[in-house]
Order: C-alpha cells, then sequence, then structure tokens
C-alpha cells in the first residue's frame, strides 16, 4: 500500500522550501488557464495550488480524503476572502464531481499514492469535458532526502503508459522544477 501525506504535516505544503522548488504559479502559467475554465485540484491538500490558481480560472473544485487538509484550506480561503473555491471531501475512488464539468483536473505530487490508477482515470475521464486535460505533477524517480520513498515514485514513462492505456494521449511533457516533472494528458 502506498503511503499517503501525513496531514499532521501540512505546514511542510507551504513552506517557501517548497515555493522555490516546485512554483505553483511558473507550473499553472504553463497550462494556459483563463478565466473561463473550471479546474479541480484532486489531492488539493492545503490549497498550495487551488488558491494560485483561484485567481486564473472561473472555479476550482478543490477535493482531498483528508479533512484536516480542508479545514486548512477552508481556513485559508475564508482569511483571504476567496469565493470561487469549492472545498469537497472526496474518496480515493471516487470523484464526486458532474460528467464533462472540468477543463482541468490538476494532480500534484498525488499519482504515486493512489491503489487504483486504472479505476481513477476513469473518473477522471468522466468527470473531464471532450477537451480536457490532466495534468499531472509528480516527484522523478530518483534518489532523494525528502517526498515519498524512491521505490514508490513512477518515472514519467510509466504514468504516460498508464495514461495511455486509460483512453488519455499524451500532449505535454516537461519539468515542473528540479523533483518533479508535468505531464498533460488529453482524452484519446
Amino acid at each position: 500500500m502506498a503511503h499517503k501525506f501525513d496531514a499532521k504535516k501540512a505546514g511542510i505544503l507551504d513552506s517557501t522550501d517548497r515555493a522555490k522548488f516546485l512554483d505553483p504559479d511558473s507550473n499553472l502559467g504553463k497550462l494556459g488557464l483563463d478565466r473561463e475554465q473550471v479546474l479541480v485540484d484532486l489531492g488539493c491538500g492545503s490549497g498550495f495550488f487551488s488558491i494560485p490558481a483561484s485567481r486564473l480560472v472561473k472555479k476550482v473544485f478543490a477535493l482531498d480524503i483528508q479533512q484536516e487538509m480542508l479545514d486548512i484550506l477552508n481556513e485559508k480561503i475564508k482569511k483571504a476572502k476567496i469565493t470561487n473555491i469549492e472545498v469537497i471531501l472526496s474518496e480515493e475512488s471516487f470523484i464526486p464531481l458532474h460528467e464533462n464539468s472540468a477543463d482541468v483536473l490538476l494532480m500534484v505530487n498525488v499519482f504515486h499514492e493512489l491503489e487504483d490508477r486504472s479505476y481513477l482515470l476513469k473518473q477522471v475521464k468522466r468527470v473531464l469535458n471532450r477537451k480536457g486535460r490532466l495534468v499531472i505533477i509528480d516527484w522523478k524517480k530518483i534518489e532523494m532526502d525528502f517526498g515519498p520513498p524512491f521505490e514508490e515514485r513512477l518515472n514519467e514513462k510509466d504514468v504516460i503508459n498508464i495514461g495511455c492505456s486509460n483512453g488519455f494521449t499524451i500532449l505535454e511533457q516537461s519539468n515542473a522544477g528540479p523533483y518533479n516533472y508535468l505531464l498533460v494528458m488529453g482524452k484519446s
């Protein structure tokens, strides 16, 4: 069983060190987002990507399986008076959103944690509209002193193969920073 990020360590997610190596503004800027789009941040944690995304799109659905994370995000939303983020407690195997309801579904450092990637990708496909894009940012498969254990990381090629075997096609592949890759996929 893959480890899940411990909500007790949520402060790490918002650290200035993390912002230096995984800059949300820079990575969201690569996606060509606009004010007409709906973005789903699946595994949103404390909102490290949800909050900056809310400034770029019409609506953000911020989903996580840990209520503690959503409580932290709700406090930030309230404090900053953000009105276009909807926080939703999710399940790993089900995305509680309507069919064709999203333009972009973003997973940051989540894909390696999934138990049943194929099933979740069926859910992603259901939620994305016809031209919707799946964006996966995850840890490079390199030895490091932080992040998930090496054996739980997936290299880019494996993630692309999993996506392609589940009805997606790779549109773009780049770096999200020195320790992370960024993959953009569309529905096949």
